[in-house]
């Protein structure tokens, strides 16, 4: 299976079942006044050999400084709390092929369950790519997941 078959399949498995409310749904998020943060990475190490791009930590932490930078800087949104019951995360799958880096991007709210793993009450995900010239667009990430989060959390909150 190739690498962009993945990425559709894993945005149709975030597809709900039809009569089902869609997890999607930016309504989940009123009421979420507070929340921490979090970026995760998932890097092709072939962007690193073939493209001579950064590396997963120099990724990761661009991730994590940007997304929660435009967060923390918004003029509308909620307040960004270590601890803080619900936890708003921005995860990045990367994938090379031959001059291209192609993602699949989701940002996600979290809660804790009853056994404590982190239950997802509300995701938007989307898939994209980028040619090795304009890697550096892809330590901006971040900032395009705090912004899709921000979107739909202003639309219920505001």
């Amino acid at each position: 299976m190739n690498r962009i078959t993945v990425l559709l399949a894993a945005t149709v498995l975030c597809t709900p079942p039809l009569g089902a409310q869609s997890i999607e749904n930016p309504t989940r998020l009123a009421g979420n006044a507070r929340v921490q943060v979090r970026a995760e990475a998932v890097w092709d190490e072939m962007i690193t050999m073939s493209a001579g791009g950064g590396t997963q930590d120099q990724f990761r932490g661009a991730l994590a400084q940007t997304f929660e930078g435009t967060l923390a800087e918004a003029e509308a949104a909620p307040r960004l709390v270590p601890g803080a019951p619900t936890t708003v995360a921005c995860h990045v799958d990367t994938f090379y092929e031959t001059g291209v880096i192609l993602y699949a991007l989701r940002v996600q709210l979290e809660r804790p369950g009853d056994d404590g793993e982190p239950i997802v009450t509300w995701i938007k995900s989307w898939v994209g790519s980028y040619s090795v010239q304009q890697m550096h667009l892809m330590f901006m990430l971040g900032e395009q997941c705090a912004n899709a989060f921000l979107e739909d959390w202003r639309a219920n909150n505001e």
